[in-house]
Formats: C-alpha cells, structure tokens, sequence
C-alpha cells in the first residue's frame, strides 16, 4: 500500500496554531484542552498533538498508548484492515511517523515494550508490521525529512536489509548505519544512541581501528549528551568517571587513560536537565562519586535522593545502600 499525503493537513496546522497556540502557548493547561476541542472537530493537527499528549504522558489516565493509537489513526488518515491499511491521503505525515514507530516498538523496545494491547498491532506478524512501518516511513519522509522517520527506516532495515530496496531516490539512505548518520546529521539524539552503541561494540570487541572507534563513540555520545538527553549523557559522565564502555551484550571495557572528573560532572548533571529514569542514575552517580558536594549540604542530598525515588524506585533501593 502506497503512503501518500495530498498536503491537505497544512491547513489544519495552520488552523491550530492561530487558534490554539497563538493564543495559549504550547503546553499550558488551557491550550492542552483546546487542543482537545480542537481534535474532537476532526482537525488533523490537533488529533495528533492529542495522541502526543496521551503518548508522553502529559494527561495522567490508564491506557494512555492503547488510547493515543487510534488517535493517530485518524491524524494520519489510516485505517487497518484484512489486507494491511488503507491512507485517505489527507493525514499529517508525522502522524505516519508515529504509527510506524508502534509497530516497530510495540511490546518489544522503548515505552512501548509494556504497552497495552492493541488488536490492530497483535493481528499482525512481526514481518507485517515492519514492512508496513517502513511504507510509513517512507511515506513520512517523502513530505518532510523528519530524522526520527529517517532513524526509525535505519532501525527496520537494520533487522529486514532487503526493505531497504523500496529506499529508491534516497540516495544517501542505502543502509542502516547511513540513515543513522542522516539522522544524526540533523542532531537527532536516538540516531546518535544508534550509532555510538555500534561503536561501543566495537571498541570492546577490539576490532579495527581502536582509537577511530573511541572517538567516534566520543563523537556521538556528546551530541546526545549535549542535547540533554539522559542516557547518553549519564554513559558519557561513567565514561569519563571510570572510562567504562559498555557493548549492548552488557560486555565492558575500562578506558582508564579518558578519565577526566570534571567532565564526568558535567555530564551527569547534563543528565539530570530534560529527566527520564535514566536521570536516577546520573544522581546516583553524582552521589557515589562527588560524595564531598552532599556533606555539608544534607537538603541537596535530600533533593537528589527524592528525585532518584520518584524517577526510578530500582535505583533508590541501591541508592540508599551508598
């Protein structure tokens, strides 16, 4: 099935931001609930701004990716049936995006990985799923080049190569590792978690070129890092801390000759800027290798604790043992 966009959901992006987002700003209470209003028109742009807010959290209710998927549906103009899924053409193609990053992750990887149960998703075999995620994708990018669809295209031909002969006019988008790096050109966080875990795997297998492939791992790490997102910045912080590189076999090799304290810091705090429950572990660290900052100040240490609590109780039970 052919994904295609006719470009008529400009209009409705046009329509939600001079209405709702003009007028109330993007994540305040009272535009959060125009957005509602705005969705339940059948405004596309609005319908899937409505599944973002059920899918990250942002409305506190039970089932909130089981009840953000057919929201995406309809944003997207896509319906599932006998024969795969059927596109009215008039959806908003990040929407598409969303839609194939559920098939990919869907009880499996990421958020999604205890995800409610969705008939559309389990009637579907995992080759199913990942082909028509890639018909998403593509469809995603032939309207805007959105590195998230580019670095979701990297992850399926990653597990199914021969998809990536329907890549036909991405030049620059032949394999995984390529879309990955078209990604992480754009500074997208996950591609660059892609392939630093690639070089990580390297690095402890020993193989080629040791130093390209700890400075590679450098290279992509920080721009994560420096995007605040946790992970990357927390791996990046033990980097420098202990030199620790970890494989995605949970493998590890020590690089003591990298380690600089002061940047370990500076990353664990990085870390803590945009928090996820990979931040638990940067405070964690903070707290185990910078012990001296907390003893003289118990409420900091107080802080961090909570947050730690809050953001992963698994590293609190550890935590309280330091």
């Amino acid at each position: 099935m052919k994904i295609t966009c006719n470009n008529t959901y400009k209009t409705d992006e046009q329509i939600l931001n001079q209405t709702v987002f003009e007028k109330y700003g993007y994540s305040s209470p009272s535009s959060e609930r125009e957005i509602i209003c705005l969705a339940q028109t059948g405004n596309k742009a609005a319908l899937k701004s409505y599944a973002d807010l059920l899918f990250y959290g942002k409305l506190n209710c039970h089932g909130n990716y089981k009840k953000a998927f057919p929201l995406y549906c309809e944003a997207a103009g896509i319906t599932f049936g006998g024969d795969g899924i059927e596109c009215t053409g008039d959806g908003t193609p990040l929407a598409y995006y969303s839609i194939g990053y559920y098939l990919v992750n869907y009880r499996c990887e990421s958020i999604l990985k205890r995800c409610e149960t969705i008939d559309e998703i389990e009637n579907l075999t995992r080759e199913e799923r990942l082909s028509l995620a890639m018909d998403l994708a593509i469809g995603t990018i032939t309207v805007t080049r959105s590195p998230a669809a580019v670095n979701l295209i990297g992850r399926i031909i990653n597990e199914i190569p021969a998809l990536s002969s329907r890549l036909a006019g991405f030049d620059d988008m032949s394999c995984a590792e390529e879309c990955f790096e078209c990604a992480a050109e754009e500074g997208y966080v996950y591609a660059c978690n892609n392939l630093a875990a690639g070089e990580a795997d390297m690095i402890v297998r020993g193989s080629g070129d040791i130093d390209e492939h700890v400075n590679n791992y450098i290279h992509f790490m920080t721009i994560s890092a420096d995007r605040y997102e946790p992970y990357a910045a927390n791996r990046l912080g033990l980097f420098y801390m202990t030199g620790e590189v970890r494989s995605s076999s949970g493998d590890t090799v020590h690089l003591r000759e990298y380690i600089n304290t002061s940047f370990a810091r500076k990353y664990f705090l990085k870390a803590t800027v945009y928090p996820d429950r990979n931040s638990a572990w940067a405070y964690f660290n903070l707290i185990k290798y910078f012990h001296k900052d907390y003893d003289s100040n118990i409420e900091l240490l107080n802080e961090h604790m909570d947050c730690i609590k809050e953001l992963n109780p698994v590293v609190y039970d550890e935590a309280i043992e330091l």
